[in-house]
């Protein structure tokens, strides 16, 4: 970091230390933050965060360097390390796929989001279109329209 350039070690967000009036001194160190809530963060507990940027620097280090990242919504933005997308903010995923990958932690998030929303919307399917498809009448009428707006 250059003197007139800081990183905010809690939300990463570059800071200008001259105008920012929210500095904090840990282990010697100066750090700057873009807001109060972010120093707040930082003074109960710094060793989370400064753990968090020394193990993110580690795994950009011994990430392969020649691997090319890219934006699956822009495929025009293309880096050379991991990052998000500076049009979207979508993660960057790599290019080409590799026999060391790991499992997306994107894919999983939505294949559990997709078994829990299917698994909630079969009740609701038999409740709503029981009657009309099937002849099933579990619920009075006039309660079913209420319990499938609940």
């Amino acid at each position: 970091m250059t003197d007139s350039v800081a990183k905010d070690p809690v939300c990463g967000m570059t800071v200008d230390p001259a105008t920012s009036t929210y500095h904090a001194e840990h282990a010697g160190e100066k750090f700057t933050f873009c807001g109060a809530s972010c120093k707040t963060k930082f003074v109960a507990d710094p060793a989370h965060y400064l753990e968090d940027a020394s193990q993110q620097q580690h795994a950009a280090m011994s990430h392969d360097t020649g691997t090319i990242w890219t934006c699956p919504m822009h495929p025009q933005i293309r880096k050379a390390g991991s990052g998000s997308c500076p049009i979207c903010g979508m993660a960057l995923e790599p290019a080409a796929p590799s026999r060391d990958d790991k499992p997306n932690p994107e894919l999983v998030d939505f294949t559990r989001r997709l078994w829990v929303a299917g698994t909630l919307s079969v009740p609701l399917l038999l409740l709503s279109m029981g009657a009309e498809m099937f002849g099933l009448r579990l619920i009075d009428p006039i309660f079913s329209s209420w319990i499938q707006l609940a």
